[in-house]
Order: C-alpha cells, then sequence, then structure tokens
C-alpha cells in the first residue's frame, strides 16, 4: 500500500509539472486546427472562382477580380480584413513555340486565381508564438483547352428524299443546309490563331463538281448551264475502291459543251441531256475554304438541291481527296456525313470498309502535317474525327456507319436544333480541368 500511495505521489507530481506542457500542446493543436481550416476554406475558394471564371470570364481583368471576390467571400467568412484576391490568365499558343514545349496537344488558357485572407486566432499566447492573429494563402488553375482552327468536311446527302418534309414545314435538306449555315457562322467566331476552313462534299448515287458556266448560242438556242461533272469513285471490286480511293476519279458523266460544227440534231440533244443531267444531279461541292461569305452564299443557292438515289461512299471518298489535296491543313480534320437513309446498296459500304477505307483515310490524312506541327513532328499531330448524323434517320450500325465512325459518334437528330447540336459535338472538343 505504501508503494501504490508512493507512486500515486510520483504521477500526481508529473501531472502537475506536465500540465503546462498539455495545455500549451493543446492550444497549439487547436490553432493549427483552425489555421489547416481556413487554408482549406480559402483553397477551395480559390478553385470554385477559377472554375466559374474559366466557365464565363468576365469583360475586364477588374470585372474578374470582382466577380472571384464575390464567390471568395461566400466561403471565406470569418476573416477580420477584406480577402485579398488576384486573378490572372495566361495563354499558351502554337505561334509562340509554348505548346510544343509544354508537352500538351492544344493550346491552352490558364485561369489563376489566388486568394489571402486574415483570421483572429481562437487562442493566442504570444511567449508560445501563438499569435492572436494569422494569414492564409491559396492559389488554384484552372486550364481551359481552346478550341483549335479545325477543317470541317460536310458530307450531305442531296438524294431525292431529302425533299422530304420535316418538322415546321421545311425540307430537311432547307434544315441542313441552314443548319450548316449556323454552325459556319459559329466557325466564324471562333477565336483561333488561324482561320478555321470548311467544305460541302455532297451524294446521290455520285458526287458532283461544278466550275464555271457552259454557254450555248446555236441554232435559235440560248442557254446556260453550270458546268458540272459527275463521278463515280467505285471500281471494279471493293478492294479496288480502296487501293484507289485517293486516285482521279471515273467521269460518269458531264454537262456537254457546245463544238463549232455541230449539226441541229446534236444541239437538241445536247439540250435535252443538259437539262436532264441539272435537273438530276442538282447540288455541287464547295472546296475547302475559309471564306465563310462565298461559301454560305453557295450553300443557300436555289440551285443547290436534291435528287436521285444514296451512295454514301462517293461523298465519304470525295471528301478524303478534299482533305488530302489540301495544304498547310489545320490540326483537326472533322469529317461529318449528313444523311436521312440508308445507301441504295445497303452492303458496299460495309464491304469498304472490312478492305479499310477509314482506317486508310485516317491514316492518310493523320500522317499529314499540319501548320502548327514541329518540324520533328513531336508535337500537335493532326487528329481526325469522323461522325454521322442521321437526320430523321436511326443510322444502323451495321450498314458501315458503326464500324467506320464507331458507336459513340453515331447521331439520330430527331430536329434542327439536334443536327446542330451533334455537329458542334464533333466539332468541339474544349474542356476545362484542374491543373495537377
Amino acid at each position: 500500500m505504501p508503494t501504490i500511495r508512493k507512486n500515486r505521489g510520483v504521477a500526481g507530481i508529473l501531472f502537475i509539472g506536465l500540465l503546462p506542457i498539455m495545455v500549451i500542446f493543446m492550444a497549439f493543436s487547436m490553432q493549427m486546427s483552425q489555421q489547416m481550416l481556413a487554408h482549406a476554406r480559402v483553397l477551395e475558394a480559390a478553385e470554385v472562382a477559377s472554375l466559374a471564371l474559366i466557365a464565363s470570364p468576365k469583360e475586364s481583368e477588374d470585372d474578374n477580380v470582382k466577380y472571384a471576390r464575390q464567390l471568395v467571400d461566400r466561403y471565406v467568412v470569418d476573416n477580420i480584413n477584406d480577402v485579398d484576391v488576384e486573378v490572372y490568365t495566361r495563354k499558351c499558343e502554337y505561334k509562340d513555340g509554348c505548346v510544343q514545349a509544354s508537352g500538351e496537344v492544344a493550346p491552352f488558357s490558364d485561369f489563376v486565381v489566388s486568394a489571402k485572407a486574415e483570421h483572429k486566432s481562437w487562442i493566442a499566447y504570444e511567449e508560445a508564438e501563438l499569435k492572436p492573429e494569422f494569414e492564409v494563402a491559396g492559389k488554384s488553375v484552372t486550364r481551359k483547352y481552346l478550341p483549335q482552327p479545325v477543317d470541317v468536311y460536310f458530307i450531305g446527302d442531296f438524294s431525292g428524299s431529302m425533299t422530304g418534309h420535316w418538322k415546321g414545314g421545311k425540307t430537311k435538306l432547307d434544315v441542313v443546309k441552314q443548319t450548316i449555315e449556323r454552325v459556319v457562322e459559329d466557325i466564324a467566331d471562333f477565336n483561333t490563331e488561324e482561320k478555321s476552313r470548311v467544305a460541302l462534299l455532297g451524294y446521290n448515287p455520285l458526287h458532283v463538281k461544278q466550275s464555271g458556266t457552259v454557254y450555248l448560242n446555236a441554232y435559235g438556242y440560248r442557254r446556260s448551264w453550270p458546268k458540272k461533272i459527275a463521278y463515280d469513285y467505285a471500281r471494279g471490286t471493293s478492294a479496288q475502291t480502296v487501293a484507289k480511293m485517293f486516285d482521279p476519279p471515273s467521269v460518269y458523266s458531264r454537262v456537254q459543251e457546245y463544238v463549232r460544227g455541230m449539226s441541229r440534231l446534236d444541239v437538241e440533244n445536247l439540250v435535252v441531256n443538259n437539262d436532264r443531267f441539272v435537273d438530276y444531279y442538282k447540288f455541287y461541292d464547295i472546296p475547302l475554304t475559309e471564306d465563310y461569305t462565298h461559301f454560305k452564299a453557295r450553300l443557300a443557292s436555289a440551285w443547290l438541291g436534291a435528287e436521285g438515289g444514296t451512295s454514301s461512299w462517293n461523298g465519304i471518298i470525295a471528301a478524303a481527296q478534299e482533305a488530302n489535296r489540301a495544304t498547310n491543313i489545320n490540326p483537326e480534320q472533322v469529317f461529318i456525313v449528313l444523311s436521312d437513309g440508308a445507301d441504295n446498296d445497303t452492303n458496299y459500304l460495309q464491304r469498304l470498309v472490312n478492305q479499310g477505307l477509314c482506317t486508310k483515310l485516317r491514316s492518310t490524312i493523320s500522317a499529314k502535317r499540319n501548320r502548327f506541327q514541329s518540324k520533328t513532328g513531336s508535337a500537335g499531330k493532326t487528329k481526325v474525327t469522323m461522325g454521322v448524323i442521321g437526320v430523321d434517320y436511326r443510322v444502323k450500325e451495321s450498314d458501315g456507319f458503326g464500324d467506320c465512325f464507331g458507336r459513340k459518334n453515331i447521331y439520330h437528330a430527331k430536329d434542327g436544333d439536334d443536327v446542330y447540336k451533334y455537329i458542334l459535338n464533333l466539332i468541339n472538343e474544349e474542356t476545362g480541368r484542374l491543373k495537377d
């Protein structure tokens, strides 16, 4: 018993001796907890502000700071003075070599928000370095990839079924043309280093190019027709079609020109054939261009109509050749098929895909050096995106589109707004994320 009482006495003495240290340690822990909590709140506030600003930047840096402070103040509520908030933006672009040096795949913009706040300590004890006030700071960097200049190839269905009426009393063709015009206006507003470009490659059973006008003034006829040529990209077999997909196509038919010395009968036949030709092949391609005004004018032309059957591969191969001919291409190459029905030969596209049509298109175009690519080819590699939008039509994957475009890039548009939305889905890949 005496030993137990002795040990209790020693323990009591030790407890009394350690009590001040324990109190100081408890006070220190409470202040550290307070500071850690305050720092977490400031850091969270900075992250929220940077995300909000990158999603909806204001007109000036002063407005950005004001907006960021409003957001920060909602999170930091126990500060003793105004929170010190700083906001700035830094861009990384191809033209200054930043993208190549950073190793990123595209130009980007960083929104940097830093916040600093002062707080009154729960417990203060100067002798133990427990200050009556303390300061915490946090910074957040949110990165958003900037829209890159893009080359868009609209592969349009100009078969007769596109003249059918859709929602709102407009034909499907009119809706598609107006939607493409709307998208081109959006592209014109893209704030990119270089201008984006657009092209229209159409198809019914064939593909048609137009250049200039054919005139006739003979035997009492005074006529003119657009100078059109209809091309067929199909060869003897599907394997030959793919093997020669970048070779000049076969001329199927064309608008005939008057030749001096023609007989009256020849001229009469020329008039009949040319009228029949332009009535059946009412469309034409619009080559890749950054002249949006000219593109929209040709797109809106009353001479751009639809007739006949459907052979989508002619439009796809025509677009592939257009992209292959292009020089100084943009880093994003986007091919978009807009169709309201299956091909007349529902198996031919699948046979072409099995022979490597889409694989060859992707590999050939992605291997082309784009206008930003470094000499070593190590940064800014050309990217190819392909998609198909069914215009009031559910595209069947088994028709070849599934293996060519992939399931995630097959869309079913129920109205014009869907067409617009899905086109932008394929063109835009703007993302914002916190920088690691």
